[in-house]
């Protein structure tokens, strides 16, 4: 039963927030709006909707009267997974997500005042959720088959009208985090030659309420041209009351044996206590009015990842206690989007998104199967009345194949894994991940 432990640890060390668990570019979720999204995110020198309060806080100053804009956009993702060629030459292990869908809120209320608007919005920029199919079977599961992961924002934000041209704008974002991460522990018997599912580990964690600024600015240089800036700064999620625990399900001739080893490690609950990391985000656009009918914008967004650079977990038990390395890298997303007003109630706008990963190839697992992708956006608005507009839009995320093994056959791992485990199996499985989703959205933009 020595695997056993020596796994039933490492379930410890990994599990209480894993190594990311989303699609996004890391675990962003950028889709804060439907009008946004229909432009392929770029809107930070648009921000003409409430929604701005997330893309630009600056532009809530330009709006008029009070207004509240309510949008859902669900998100519906799948990957696959083909595993590697075994060494004994046979079938490649392969995998597939379930059908799901994570439906993200944006919820945005503004009233101008006069020199000064102000806001209030909820969204959830970091989040989704990765399950894959039939648990038993999945070669993954020592990672994990199911987890989800959510972190959402509630912004009060200020906008000022500096002039007729120029606007400022500060908020704070309040952030809470959940987290519930499913996953198998193996053990051998007979001399390895038998190998069976021993335990089920469930983690859940809730994080302490976090409090971080926001800013934002918007210039109209002239007539055709406008430049923005958006700012949303790094937080450092804290969670205190993370529990692990830890279901006997191994075949009833070895219940004894694994019954005996979760005793052994203090019981069948466990408390513990990490930090999840978020970014930075930095976002810098310009918008031109090409004729009076035709607006495109281009936005460069930075996302401060190497902020997530480790996981250090700690369970009060100095036998469970670890550091994970993460190294995630800073990255910048390239946004372009386009709107053409067809006549004075409706308007048709596109998108599209360079975006590049910033998960290394050695981090990259059945909780995170990230990978650099294209998006492109399409969407219509249409003026219902004078206070009653509706946005629909669609976004196809299309995620670059990306694979763990190397150009040797190897599997690709931290240098602090290999020279731990050597060049033996690692529980993270070797193989090619390709990923998709489909992004769905309604907006209603009421004005009082």
């Amino acid at each position: 039963m020595e695997g056993t432990k020596r796994l039933l640890l490492f379930a410890g060390l990994i599990c209480l927030l894993g190594t990311g668990a989303a699609f996004g570019g890391g675990f962003n979720i950028y889709e804060a709006g439907a009008r946004a999204t229909a432009l392929g995110g770029a809107f930070t020198a648009t921000a003409d909707d409430a929604s701005a309060i997330f893309y630009n806080p600056a532009g809530l100053a330009f709006l008029e009267g009070t207004g509240l804009d309510l949008n859902l956009m669900p998100i519906i993702p799948s990957a696959e997974f083909t595993g590697a060629t075994p060494p004994d030459g046979g079938d490649h292990a392969t995998g597939k997500t379930v059908d799901q869908s994570f439906p993200i809120p944006g919820i945005y209320f503004y009233k101008n005042t006069g020199e000064l608007t102000y806001g209030l919005g909820l969204y959830a920029p970091f989040g989704l959720g990765v399950e894959w199919t039939d648990p038993d079977s999945w070669i993954g599961r020592q990672v994990s088959y199911d987890v989800d992961l959510a972190t959402v924002y509630i912004t009060p934000a200020i906008a000022w009208k500096v002039t007729e041209d120029v606007s400022l704008s500060f908020g704070v974002d309040i952030a809470h985090t959940t987290l519930e991460l499913n996953r198998r522990m193996f053990s051998s018997a007979l001399g390895n030659v038998i190998e069976f599912d021993a335990v089920d580990v469930m983690i859940e964690g809730t994080s302490d309420f976090n409090f971080t600024p926001s800013a934002g600015a918007m210039i109209k240089a002239s007539d055709k041209l406008t430049f923005g800036l958006m700012y949303h700064h790094q937080k450092t999620m804290q969670v205190e009351d993370g529990t692990l625990e830890l279901t006997n399900i191994a075949p009833a001739a070895f219940a004894g044996n694994v019954d005996a080893l979760i005793t052994g490690l203090g019981g069948d609950t466990h408390s513990g206590s990490t930090e999840l990391k978020l970014p930075h985000m930095l976002s810098l656009g310009a918008a031109y009015q090409l004729t009076e009918k035709a607006r495109v914008e281009f936005d460069a967004v930075h996302f401060g990842w190497s902020h997530f650079d480790e996981l250090s977990l700690d369970f009060g038990n100095e036998m469970l206690n670890s550091t994970i390395p993460e190294a995630y890298e800073d990255v910048w997303q390239l946004r372009f989007g386009a709107e053409y007003t067809v006549n004075d109630k409706m308007s048709v706008m596109g998108g599209y998104v360079r975006d590049k990963s910033p998960q290394p190839v050695e981090s990259m697992s059945p909780l995170l199967p990230d990978a650099s992708r294209d998006d492109f956006s399409f969407g219509i608005q249409y003026q219902l009345s004078d206070k009653l507009i509706l946005t629909a839009t669609y976004m196809g995320v299309n995620f670059e194949e990306r694979t763990n093994v190397g150009a040797d056959g190897r599997q690709i791992v931290f240098a602090e894994e290999e020279e731990e485990h050597g060049t033996g199996p690692y529980p993270n499985p070797a193989g090619t991940y390709d990923s998709y989703a489909d992004i769905f959205g309604v907006g209603i933009s009421y004005r009082f």
